[in-house]
């Protein structure tokens, strides 16, 4: 399986992709249902016209398990979600997750990963129309999940519930339900609290989006906060800073302490604004959250973010409407001392709207997606902090007003740069949709970027410092642009060949042994194995003396050639890793489940390249063999058959399936000994295991003629011949008396079985 350049990137970034390792064990594959189970319950005994109520998806996770949470901390991962289907007469809000539970696994012991385990509830906000009427109704919800252990996963699943609701009579009484259920749910947290929960999944390695999704918190608002002083120096705000510094030095008769009092009054002014702002959006989460999922808004999202930068490079002018201009001028001309300078602090995004409203709207869509209240205000607090951090310092050393550059063109620089900050977020909206895309997206924004600061910014701006300043963001994107494009350096990996039974069947006939890897796409220990066993130079030279196969199943829907080397093989989890001998025949002893260490697989390895591995099947003493079951075979005309009618004959049945190419490669093989021996006592009956039975086995026996008996055949009737591998083919023969001998998994040389029959039928 091959990695795309930008998880591979974040694979030593979060590590945390050796963990979800935590994925694997092996359970029944694509069996997620098995180890979860969800129903639905509501909030009241009954629901009456216009009734607000909750409902709540409550997940029971099997001790041992757990589910990746609704923001998996890797985009791999699948998150457990709910969808809500349309309900006659209800309106349902978006679902509420819990927080995820922060665990580490054994693979990467310093990383945490996003879970759910034990019982998770999840919550929904609902209404009942005005005009419902008296009766029953449902809610039907769709839970997608992915369970895992701490070493393998099991393949998603979708679970489906239905919620019963009464619809009461008005003036019915209706008494609070499921109580306890609701109460543990208020009690979580929204799994959108990454400010003190964890960063989630970044978007394919956006670095705006990595630092505002990141797991530093810390690092996220310290970058704010340089944003908020960053916008002090563009036009609209830069001038009114000793406007606004002389105001409160007139104010308070030049004393220090009040001047720095209406300057922290300006303020906190500002800080509540903003943090008003950032609150608000937060909220929005449940109007628009789920939107956010579609195609169609996050391309209009982006749409809005390079309308806004065009206002940053000045293609048109941001303005809010003149009544909101004439509001902030009246507001801070009718108040003095610390009132006014409050008032003046609270208005003063109105004011500087022209220059810094573009990003702050911008930083309102981000923290909108978010949802999460208190990321919200705290984003935009210490944004205000960062715009209100220099009227601290210059209200309280007024003497540094004189050391501030003066006003020039440099400012609408300074807006540009902001123009550019908003196409990377516009870059960041779309990044889910740009799949390979999206390394060469980003290279082009950073070198573009690069390009304009350097060669066409730079060279006209005044004063000098600031051109520098210019050239060292111009060389910083450069230098970004450069470490996205350079291919990734990674130890040479192991080269695989796609999985098919006529490759298996070739390396038999060569010799050599095989390796079976399979894997899905979903599986973070599959992508450990290729990056952190597989480059193992010790694996690498080991790996010359195997041919190497890999099972794609990561969409193994029924009837595949994938779902019939799954079921043939019994794979029940990935990775899954089958070590077949020179002769075709898997050891089962060797089989792994789950990641394992250089040193350990190389053990395996050595193993099963021995010699001594998986020799041929012995012969089974007379004392000792089992005999052919009594039970009668179906044959394909409705008959049946008696194998206890042969004694006196050596018999061979085979079980084979219509799909397995392994089967169909040894029916030469039975043509040929059949005719051969069957004058001197061999009877061959070829037991069908196909479920479609003669429908499907009629058809295939036209194509490929058997001159020796068909039977059909299932599980159970494999079974009662000792057969309970799940690999075909397998064949069993037995002696004159009826006592099977010998047995055989997989293809086996056609001189194998010669000689086997001829010892039997010579007793």
């Amino acid at each position: 399986m091959v990695l795309r350049r930008s998880e591979m990137k974040r694979l030593p970034v979060y590590a945390a992709v050796a963990i979800m390792a935590l994925c694997l064990t092996s359970v029944a594959f694509g069996q997620s249902a098995k180890v979860v189970k969800a129903e639905g319950v509501i909030s009241t005994s009954g629901v009456k016209a216009g009734d607000s109520f909750k409902i709540a998806v409550v997940l029971t996770v099997e001790e041992g398990y757990h589910i990746n949470a609704h923001i998996p901390s890797l985009d791999v991962l699948i998150p457990t979600d709910v969808k809500f289907e349309p309900a006659a007469g209800i309106t349902l809000e978006a679902p509420k997750y819990p927080a995820p539970n922060l665990r580490s696994f054994e693979f990467e012991p310093s990383q945490k990963l996003a879970v759910y385990e034990g019982t998770v509830v999840i919550v929904s906000d609902a209404k009942a129309d005005a005009s419902l009427r008296p009766g029953s109704a449902r809610i039907v919800a769709s839970v997608q999940v992915q369970s895992c252990n701490d070493q393998a996963c099991l393949q998603p699943s979708t679970l489906n519930v239905e919620i019963p609701i009464n619809i009461a009579a008005q003036g019915s009484a209706v008494t609070p339900t499921n109580e306890a259920v609701f109460a543990r749910a208020s009690a979580a947290q929204d799994a959108s609290t990454s400010l003190v929960q964890y960063g989630g999944a970044s978007a394919e390695g956006n670095s705006f989006a990595d630092l505002i999704k990141g797991k530093n918190i810390a690092a996220v608002l310290f970058f704010v906060f340089l944003a908020g002083l960053a916008l002090n120096t563009t036009p609209c705000v830069y001038p009114i800073i000793p406007i606004t510094i002389g105001f409160f030095a007139n104010q308070s008769e030049g004393r220090l302490r009040r001047t720095f009092l209406m300057a922290s009054a300006y303020v906190i002014g500002m800080a509540v604004t903003y943090s008003i702002l950032g609150v608000v959006a937060s909220l929005t989460k449940g109007l628009f959250g789920a939107a956010l999922q579609n195609p169609i808004v996050l391309i209009g999202l982006a749409v809005v973010m390079v309308g806004l930068s065009l206002s940053m490079f000045g293609v048109y002018e941001f303005r809010l409407p003149e009544s909101l201009n004439q509001f902030a001028n009246k507001s801070t001309q009718s108040s003095g001392g610390i009132a006014g300078a409050l008032v003046m602090g609270l208005t003063m995004g109105i004011v500087a709207a022209p220059c810094i409203g573009p990003f702050v709207l911008g930083l309102l869509v981000v923290v909108g997606e978010k949802g999460d209240p208190v990321y919200g205000f705290f984003m935009f607090f210490v944004l205000a902090l960062g715009l209100g951090f220099p009227y601290l310092i210059l209200g309280t050393f007024s003497g540094a007003l004189k050391s501030l550059p003066r006003s020039g063109l440099w400012m609408v620089t300074v807006r540009k740069v902001f123009g550019l900050v908003l196409i990377g977020m516009a870059i960041y909206f779309v990044n889910p949709l740009l799949g390979r895309a999206a390394t060469i997206v980003h290279v082009v924004f950073f070198a573009a970027s690069a390009l304009y600061l350097l060669f066409f910014e730079a060279g006209k701006t005044k004063p000098v410092q600031f051109a520098w300043v210019l050239r060292a963001l111009g060389v910083g994107a450069a230098v970004i642009a450069v470490v996205l494009a350079l291919p990734e350096k990674t130890e040479a990996g192991m080269t695989w060949q796609p999985f098919s039974e006529e490759a298996l069947m070739a390396a038999a006939k060569e010799g050599k042994p095989v390796i079976v890897d399979s894997f899905a796409d979903w599986c973070i220990p599959c992508k450990e194995l290729d990056k952190l066993t597989f480059t193992n130079r010790n694996i690498l030279a080991e790996a010359n003396n195997f041919v190497r196969l890999k099972l794609d199943l990561t969409h193994s829907d029924e009837g595949t050639e994938a779902a019939r080397a799954r079921d043939r093989y019994n794979i029940k989890g990935v990775p899954t890793l089958l070590f077949f001998d020179a002769s075709g025949h898997e050891i089962p002893s060797l089989r792994l489940a789950g990641f394992e260490k250089p040193d350990l697989f190389l053990g395996r390895m050595k193993k099963a390249s021995s010699p001594a591995a998986g020799a041929p099947d012995k012969e089974v003493g007379a004392e000792a063999a089992k005999s052919l079951p009594a039970s009668p075979l179906a044959l394909l005309n409705g008959a049946t058959l008696d194998l206890s009618s042969s004694r006196g004959k050596v018999v061979l049945v085979d079980f084979w399936a219509t799909w397995c190419v392994p089967c169909a490669s040894e029916i030469p093989t039975f043509n040929s000994l059949y005719k051969t021996y069957k004058d001197q006592g061999l009877e061959i009956v070829a037991v069908a295991i196909d479920e479609e039975g003669a429908t499907k086995v009629k058809p295939f026996i036209k194509q490929n003629p058997m001159s020796y008996t068909v039977a059909l055949g299932d599980k159970r009737t494999a079974e009662s011949y000792g057969v309970t591998e799940s690999l075909l083919p397998v064949a069993v023969i037995a002696d004159k008396q009826g006592r099977i001998r010998f047995r055989h998994t997989g293809v086996t040389p056609k001189s194998v079985f010669e000689s086997e029959i001829t010892s039997l039928l010579k007793e």
